[in-house]
């Protein structure tokens, strides 16, 4: 049996700490921290995994001095990729970031339904003394 030495055990400590930063992230917005926890491994688990595999395919021509190199690039795109997938998909538990994109919610605590459909009118403005 080949042994793997690109792959490694790289994807596991990632996985860990994707799902620690999940389920972080999940309990302090309030959210169920196991869940999004087990989630953020897994997903963390799959894509270095894939990414890790994909960087051993390219890597079969190398000669033994480059692949180490070359494992610690793919090693950093996989941790960033892992990266931008666990931003996107935690969206949800940071809605701050998303506030600029959301619409302006009126700060009256009337709305127009419960005035009659009618806006409020503003007073006449007081003539002018020449």
């Amino acid at each position: 049996m080949e042994k793997n030495v690109i792959i490694g055990a790289i994807p596991w400590p990632v996985a860990v700490a994707t799902a620690i930063w999940f389920g972080v992230m999940a309990y302090k917005a309030g959210k169920n921290a196991v869940l999004w926890a087990i989630g953020g491994g897994v997903l963390a688990l799959v894509v270095t995994t894939v990414v890790m595999g994909l960087g051993q395919a390219v890597s079969i021509p190398f000669t033994s001095g480059e692949e180490a190199m070359f494992r610690v690039k793919i090693t950093a795109l996989a941790v960033f990729i892992v990266f931008c997938l666990g931003w996107l998909f935690t969206g949800s538990l940071h809605p701050h970031l998303l506030a600029p994109w959301k619409w302006n919610q009126p700060t009256s605590k009337t709305s127009p339904m419960e005035t009659g459909g009618a806006l409020p009118v503003k007073p006449p403005a007081a003539p002018l003394k020449q």
